[in-house]
């Protein structure tokens, strides 16, 4: 049994052995986003619902992922406020409605969030359709507020942004040929608080 679980995208091949590799060389560029793996969110962190379990809610997502249909997408280098991470170009309405999918058909099996969790979710100045989701999705980023990426670092100081996007982008394989998001994660947290992947669905059930 796992302290929290989610539902993330995890890229296989040499993109995957990327980004594995770049979170785990132990600086303190990727600390806080290592201990999460290579992926992009599509249900945020949750504890459990009382009477929900492991198993079934590993049947929902495998479920949910056999109806729902790859994502063909473009990849690129950004910074997202003070962060790096590998964003889709051009529109994302198909990446929105996975991560809709997701955070919507498998709310059952969330446990609702404490005082302490939502204060400390809670950033200043969210905007209130944000705030909102937070409350009722226990994530503010979720619907049409969901942006995927694949996060690379955890905040970077303004003087060292220049350089970190220049080392970023001399060690990045290349993501110029079109991307498949076609399977879904359920991943766990362990004692330790490492997200670890549990079980790899594939989309369209393939």
């Amino acid at each position: 049994m796992y302290k929290r679980y989610a539902v993330y995208h995890c890229p296989e091949g040499a993109l995957g052995a990327f980004g594995t590799a770049w979170l785990g060389n132990g600086r303190e560029l990727v600390a806080q986003p290592s201990r999460y793996g290579f992926h992009a969110t599509l249900k945020a962190p949750f504890a459990l619902a009382e009477g929900q379990s492991e198993g079934g809610l590993a049947g929902a997502v495998k479920a949910l992922a056999a109806g729902l249909r790859p994502v063909e997408i473009e990849l690129e280098l950004a910074r997202l406020g003070s962060f790096f991470a590998l964003v889709p170009k051009g529109e994302t309405a198909a990446l929105r409605a996975l991560s809709g999918a997701c955070v919507l058909e498998l709310e059952a099996f969330r446990a609702p969030m404490s005082e302490a969790e939502y204060v400390r979710k809670l950033r200043p100045n969210m905007p209130e359709r944000q705030v909102e989701n937070l409350k009722r999705w226990g994530y503010p980023y979720v619907l049409d507020d969901f942006r995927f990426h694949l996060t690379l670092t955890g905040p970077v100081a303004k003087a060292a942004r220049e350089s970190a996007e220049a080392e970023l982008r001399a060690v990045l394989p290349d993501v110029s040929a079109p991307y498949a998001v076609n399977t879904i994660c359920l991943c766990g947290e362990d004692a330790g608080g490492q997200f670890r992947v549990i079980k790899r669905f594939a989309l369209g059930g393939a």
